[in-house]
């Protein structure tokens, strides 16, 4: 599936190629035809030498001009320029064409390229009126300004030419629509399935480490479980005197325990209980209020904006600084208040954690002492694009700060 769509995202960028080389193309030929007009009409006899002045002025400023509204379409998406910059260009191109003409027939070889500009440039409904023109100013051009009567036949003719380019200009842009709505559907299509495979990676990491919790629970916790329940049992079947083997199975119920806590504990990050129970303004406030009666702190939390969903791993980065966060005031800060709070502000979520401790330079032991916490708080809001800031007065605590973007829909 993936291969066929890189295929048809490669036709289309082809596509979207072809559709420049062909404008190029055609700003070539405009380019040209008006450059050899110009050049044959310098070297027509019939014109007065003021009509040639004249009708090399009008083509250079043809071409002038035409390049300027190139620079001008340069870049955009659909490779046109503004509307109104495009209506006065096509607007002084005819006027021009038509001065040409009536110096000399030689000029009429400037339609070679301005039909097709007044197509790629315009829109269709402009594009027609300024085809009609064209063949309306050709059949005056060829009867009244001829200076002979008017020719019904002629009117016709030149009726049906201008008709035929509109219904053949119709078609053009049909096929130009259609290739570009194709491109954007292909764009759109790309997004799609990159943000799908993102979600679906996304939900792998998610499924995996709930596997890994399960496994660690029903493996290693609960073999270091059944190791110190053995040990428990071995050494109450000891006679009093064995102290030193007593002293071994002793150390091994210690190694044992702290491994098995040690399990817990990556159980915990793996899979926050708190957060497959409650949202996470929810599962803060419990960790907060949890932190304040284990270590007889005044802790309070509170959330501003409405709660928005957030990624997965965006909820456990957020747990698991909170935590982070109260675990170094504990240790450090010798903080006598506690104030959690949980902001959405529409394009990002902040967590603000603030204490009215001795501050970071006051601390004893200091957290930036070789400690792991602080920088695995700032690489998580990293991986989300957010940052982690620390304001710290000697008389008034320390605040962390962790700001995470919120991805719009």
């Amino acid at each position: 599936m993936s291969d066929i769509l890189a295929k048809v995202q490669a036709d289309g960028e082809q596509s979207g190629r072809f559709y420049q080389r062909f404008q190029l193309l055609w700003s070539g030929l405009f380019v040209v035809a008006t450059a050899v007009a110009a050049v044959l009409g310098w070297l027509a006899e019939d014109p007065t030498p003021s009509q040639h002045l004249l009708g090399l002025a009008l083509c250079l400023l043809l071409i002038g001009t035409h390049l300027g509204l190139r620079w001008l379409a340069y870049g955009t998406k659909d490779g046109r320029a503004p509307l109104l910059p495009s209506l006065a260009y096509i607007t002084f191109s005819i006027a021009a064409w038509f001065l040409l003409i009536r110096i000399s027939p030689i000029y009429y070889l400037v339609l070679f390229g301005l039909f097709s500009q007044i197509y790629i440039v315009l829109p269709l409904r402009y594009a027609s009126a300024g085809a009609l023109a064209i063949a309306s100013l050709m059949a005056y051009n060829e009867t009244i300004g001829a200076g002979e009567n008017f020719s019904w036949e002629f009117g016709i003719i030149y009726l049906l030419m201008g008709g035929a380019s509109v219904v053949l200009g119709a078609w053009i842009h049909a096929i130009i629509e259609k290739s570009e709505e194709r491109r954007e559907l292909l764009a759109q299509l790309h997004a799609t399935q990159t943000e799908l495979a993102e979600a679906q990676h996304q939900a792998g990491i998610l499924a995996e480490r709930q596997r890994l919790a399960h496994e660690i629970h029903d493996t290693l916790a609960q073999g270091f479980i059944s190791i110190i329940m053995h040990l428990e049992t071995a050494e109450q079947t000891l006679p009093e005197n064995e102290s030193k083997l007593s002293r071994q199975i002793q150390q091994a119920k210690e190694t044992a325990r702290t491994n098995l806590q040690e399990a817990r504990r990556v159980v915990a990050d793996l899979r926050p209980e708190t957060l497959e129970n409650y949202s996470l303004p929810a599962a803060i406030e419990r960790t907060v209020q949890r932190w304040g009666q284990q270590h007889d702190i005044p802790a309070t939390m509170q959330t501003t904006g409405t709660p928005l969903p957030l990624p997965p791993d965006v909820d456990v980065t957020l747990l698991r600084a909170t935590q982070e966060a109260l675990a170094n005031i504990h240790k450090h800060a010798q903080a006598k208040n506690v104030t959690v709070t949980l902001s959405y502000m529409g394009d990002s979520v902040l967590l603000d954690v603030q204490d009215d401790g001795v501050g970071l330079n006051g601390a004893k032991p200091s957290p930036f002492g070789g400690g792991f916490g602080l920088q695995a708080m700032r690489e998580r809001a990293a991986q989300f694009g957010g940052d982690l800031l620390l304001e710290s007065d000697p008389e008034g605590g320390t605040t962390v700060v962790v700001k995470i973007p919120i991805e719009g829909d």
